[in-house]
């Protein structure tokens, strides 16, 4: 999995500016915090690929790739200025390393029941298969 960290593309005396995400089917935008050692998450999603961008703080993120019958659980930590791509069928839990602000870019929009509607909950990841 590929963290992107985000740097400034221009500085000046005024201070910086920076190009987070350019990509033409971003439906949400939303932001979330997180408390040290508590967990978001616990999901994955059949349609939506979602970016987690880290404002402040540090997180682990817990991966899993569902469609791939063998892949590992990886746990990546991200902190300020890091992004990561989630495809579509990968498992994610969100811990907070310390308390953390990060927004969340995503592929559908989360007006009515849209989001639910692909939001499948993994109580047990270790022993989880699609079926």
């Amino acid at each position: 999995m590929k963290i992107d960290k985000i740097k400034p593309v221009f500085t000046d005396d005024r201070g910086d500016i920076y190009d987070i995400l350019t990509d033409p089917n971003i439906q949400h935008v939303g932001m979330f915090t997180i408390n040290k050692d508590s967990v978001r998450g616990e999901h994955f999603h059949k349609e939506e690929k979602q970016w987690i961008f880290v404002l402040r703080g540090k997180i682990k993120i817990k991966i899993k790739n569902l469609l791939e019958k063998n892949s590992a659980i990886e746990e990546i930590e991200l902190k300020e200025m890091d992004l990561i791509l989630l495809p579509p069928y990968y498992y994610h839990a969100i811990i907070g390393i310390s308390y953390s602000e990060c927004l969340q870019f995503a592929s559908k929009s989360r007006e009515g029941n849209s989001y639910e509607e692909d939001n499948y909950k993994v109580s047990d990841i270790k022993s989880f298969e699609l079926s």
